[in-house]
Formats: C-alpha cells, structure tokens, sequence
C-alpha cells in the first residue's frame, strides 16, 4: 500500500510538470528585437563625433576648442551649442565682429546671442494643430545600431520639411526632408533677405540669411549630437546648414573647459608658491615643540630664612610698615573666615572678641593690633605682628 501511493505522487507531480511546460509553449511566442548598442570610444566622450567623421569625409577640416577664448578665423565655420559660451560680456560683440567680417555661424535659436537677424515665432492654431494631425509622410526610417540612444529611450517625433522654390538648394535641386527633432508648432521668421531654410507646415524651421559679410544660419531644434545625427535626413539637413564645401574649416564649441585652478596657480607662479611653502615651513618649525630646551635652566633651590629676613627688614625700613601690618590682617581674616561664623558682617570690636575667644587671646590687646589706624613705633609694632600671627596659627590649629 504504501509503494502505491508513492507511486501515484510521484506521477501526478509529473503531469503537473509536464501540463505547465506546455501551457508556456502554447502562451509564448518567440521574436527577435534589436536592441542599439550603447555608444563607446571616442563617440562616448564626443557628442559631435559622427559630425566630425562626416564633414572631414566630405573634405572639410575640423577644429575643436575647448573653450570659446578665440575665435575662429574669417571664413570658417563656427557650430556654436554651448550654454555658457556668454559667460564674459565681451564675448557677445567679438562674435557679432567676426560674422560680419564674414564668418558664418550656425546655432540653435534658444543658444544663440541676441543680435541674431532671426527670431522665433509661434505657430497659428491651425497650422499646428494640422500639422498634429497629419500622417507621417513617410515609414520611419531604421535607426542605427552603431549610435543610437540608450535602451528605453522615446525616439523624437518625425515631420516632413521642404525646401522653398524662393532659395537656392542645398544639393542641386529642391527636395523634401524628413527630420526627427520633435520641434513642431514653432516656426523662424527673419527681415532680412533669406539665402536657404527648410520649411514645415506654419514655416522655416532652419532659416540662413546674411549679416555684414557673414553669414547666420539658425535651427528650432538640435541634431547634430550622435543620437540624433543618424536619425532620419537629420545628417542632410545638418550639412546643407554648414553651407560646407570641399577644404572649408568648420570649429565645434559646446563647452566651456577650464585647467584646474591648481594648475593654473602653478603654471603662472611657481616660484611664489615655493617661497610661500618655505616660509609656512619655517613658521611652523620655530613655533613647534623642540626635542630639548632652548637654554639651559636655573636649578630649583629655597631662599634661606636669613635672606628672607634681611628682605623682611628691608621692606620694612625702605618702605612703610602699615603695608606689612595690612598684609598680616589679610591673613587674619582669611583664617577667621573659616572659623567664625557670619566674619563679615561683625565690626572689628566683634571681631576681636570672637578670634580672642577661639584663640584664648586678649581682647583689647587683639582689637588693638588690628587697628590699622593707630600710629605705633616699630617696637610696638613688631609686638602687634607677633599678636597677629600668634592668633592665624591658633586659628589654623583649631580648624
């Protein structure tokens, strides 16, 4: 019996096994995803790295400063996307300079300086809202497994531009773009002559026109960072606002670096720094704890009683005795203190009872002695000192 329904446990179990195996292969279904790969090299440290590896495929130079300290030179191209590159006022109009003396600068109309010929305008409802609705004009092209976002990330909405008839193209004849920056419902607008834009629903969304000599081309959106670049016709569109040609130099700026100020502080003054560490070094050697004295010490020793009693003497005749006598009723009543209760609230007649009585002295002669008013010879005096310290030592003794 037992063996049994060992047995019939043990197949149940098993029909469980196999029941749940094959409701998972019936409920599942296997499909192959692709999945981009993070970026790594030189494009994980560069945002602008595809950027640079087509303009100098195309035959263009690069340069990539890292501040904006100096300006490119006349005739260049300047990709301007840093946030901090007005951080010195003077900036501002040193780069106005140089466009009209004929440079050609290229920014993002929410980074760029404030003299720019272009401004940004809102789209009317309609427009927008058209421009909401609408189907893509065209499936969305494969993204990129080379540089493409991180895993997760929402790729940016796609809408179809155009160039207008009024411009000269970009590549021999007018064509249509698909550009994926998500800025719909925004156009440019400029009073100026336009010399190339694209143009969506409500109007320029990358506009070029002319400044002095130079030129400025500005953009609602950025695509010129690697996870954006290879995304639709952003790459044409990115290179037809270069305006590039074949040898032209083109300077990236989007950031605003600096040396440490450690290094800096060395590099610029060395010798200062030394001298200065040489003389807090110094400073705290003489101010620290030596191993051993600076001078030799007087040995320790006591003034003999005879010394002491010449200078007693000397005191006494070279100066006046009554500082003496005081000194001794000093000492009285520091020692009647603690003996006799509420010391300071008696006069000196009380007093005198009190210490006569715990010292079994006399009173009139003790009151005497502490008078310091009366104006006694020095063989009195030496009797009222005697007196006096007579009544400290008994008063000692007793406490």
């Amino acid at each position: 019996m037992t063996l049994g329904r060992d047995t019939l446990l043990n197949g149940l179990a098993a029909l469980g096994v196999l029941a749940a195996v094959a409701w998972f292969i019936h409920s599942t279904e296997w499909a192959d995803e692709t999945v981009p790969l993070p970026a790594h090299g030189e494009a994980a440290k560069d945002t602008h790295y595809v950027a640079k590896q087509i303009i100098q495929r195309l035959g263009g130079q690069v340069v990539a400063p890292q501040n904006f300290d100096m300006l490119p030179p006349a005739g260049a191209t300047l990709v301007l996307s840093s946030w901090h590159w007005d951080l010195f006022p003077e900036r501002e109009q040193a780069l106005r300079r140089w466009v009209e003396s004929g440079g050609h600068l290229v920014t993002q109309i929410w980074r760029g300086p404030e003299w720019l010929p272009i401004e940004r305008m809102n789209a009317p409802a309609r427009a927008a809202s058209a421009a909401a609705s609408a189907p893509p004009a065209a499936p969305p092209a494969p993204r990129s497994t080379l540089l493409g976002p991180r895993f997760g990330a929402r790729p940016p909405e796609c809408h179809e531009l155009h160039e207008p008839d009024d411009v000269e193209p970009a590549y021999g004849a007018a064509r249509r773009y698909r550009l994926c920056d998500g800025t719909s419902g925004m156009f440019l607008r400029t009073r100026a002559l336009r010399r190339w834009s694209v143009d969506g629903p409500s109007g320029p969304e990358w506009l070029r026109t002319s400044l002095g000599r130079g030129m400025v081309t500005a953009s609602l959106g950025d695509v010129s960072d690697n996870r954006s670049l290879l995304e639709g016709d952003n790459a044409l569109v990115f290179i037809a606002a270069l305006h590039l040609r074949p040898g032209d130099t083109v300077w990236f700026v989007d950031s605003e670096q600096r040396p440490p100020l450690l290094s800096v502080i060395w590099q610029t003054g060395a010798p200062a720094v030394l001298l200065g560490a040489l003389a807090l070094a110094l400073l705290l050697w003489r101010a620290g704890v030596r191993f051993g004295p600076g001078a030799p010490t007087a040995p320790p020793a006591r003034r003999s009683v005879a010394e002491q009693i010449r200078g007693t003497a000397s005191f006494i005749f070279q100066r006046d005795a009554a500082a003496l006598h005081r000194a001794q009723l000093r000492a009285l009543e520091q020692a009647a203190r603690r003996m006799i209760r509420d010391h300071d609230r008696m006069d000196r007649r009380s007093r005198a009872e009190a210490i006569a009585k715990a010292t079994a002295l006399d009173a009139d002669d003790l009151a005497r002695a502490m008078d310091p008013s009366l104006k006694r010879p020095r063989r009195d005096l030496l009797a009222a000192l005697t007196l006096l310290e007579t009544a400290v030592r008994r008063l000692s003794l007793n406490h």
